[in-house]
């Protein structure tokens, strides 16, 4: 495992675990987080021994809280023309094409940019003492990172609250959960303990059956259906011609065995299948 400034990185059988590690700056993200969260997911995308990742915070406090404000922006030091080439942020799974599950143990504040991890991953779990809040806007922020996908996976409205009340608007895990923000809520201490039994029953389902799955329904959300049926139906039918997964689960399932799952890279990684 790489080593990092602002994370740590811990893997335990096939399943990491990536905090966010400026507890003292409730785990918001500098520019040094910034750099480093790309190079510790293209490391978490390429090692064939992580089928699912944990991403959670350090300390008690915070999740994250989003943009260090007390940081000048990146965009601060330079010129109009380097300024309207500046690339879009990449700090969360999704933006950086993983394509392997991740689980968000969101353990306290969860706010601005830092929703972006939340409405990046694919299952969310808080504990109950947990906030969700977005002041951007009453820091004079555009609210956009995390935000525009949150509108894809809870009510509008809900979003429009965060971002047009800023500050004055705050989500507790009870009212998280009510609407699918989260899909369970524990104490502070059983948190971890859930969040891997959660992985521990991913990484027993084939990890490329898993993988292409969830890409697939990511991909849905930006066409429409009928666009999405044909292009899952397409996955479905090269998953089975290309995969041994796909005959080593019927065959287990007949022999009632374990399975022996045959690693492939996720499809969004643009590595070579292997059958």
């Amino acid at each position: 495992m790489g080593s990092y400034k602002t994370l740590l990185l811990e893997r335990d059988g096939h399943v990491a675990t990536l905090t966010l590690n400026r507890p003292d700056r409730m785990n918001a993200f500098d520019g040094t987080m910034r750099e480093e969260l790309p190079a510790a997911w293209a490391e978490i995308a390429a090692d064939p021994d992580i089928w699912c990742v944990i991403l959670t915070g350090a300390g008690e406090r915070a999740f994250c809280a989003g943009m260090d404000l007390r940081e000048p922006p990146p965009q601060a030091k330079l010129t109009p023309e380097q300024f309207s080439k500046l690339p879009r942020t990449r700090i969360t799974s999704l933006d950086c094409n993983v394509g392997k599950p991740v689980i968000a143990a969101v353990n306290g504040v969860c706010a601005g940019g830092g929703l972006a991890f939340v409405a990046d991953a694919d299952i969310v779990i808080c504990s109950d003492n947990v906030t969700f809040t977005d002041g951007r806007t009453t820091a004079g922020q555009v609210s956009i990172h995390g935000t525009l996908r949150l509108a894809r996976k809870i009510p509008l409205e809900t979003v429009m609250r965060l971002v047009l009340l800023g500050r004055a608007e705050k989500l507790t895990a009870q009212r998280a959960y009510e609407i699918g923000l989260a899909s369970e809520v524990v104490k502070p201490a059983d948190l971890m303990t859930r969040a891997r039994a959660l992985a521990a029953a991913i990484v027993e389902n084939s990890p490329s059956a898993v993988f292409h799955t969830q890409d697939m329904i990511w991909k849905s959300l930006n066409t429409g259906l009928d666009q999405a049926l044909d292009s899952g139906w397409n996955v479905v039918t090269s998953f089975a011609r290309d995969f041994a997964d796909a005959q080593e689960g019927a065959r287990a399932f007949v022999e009632k065995r374990k399975p022996n799952w045959k690693y492939a890279p996720p499809p969004g990684q643009n590595a070579q299948k292997k059958s």
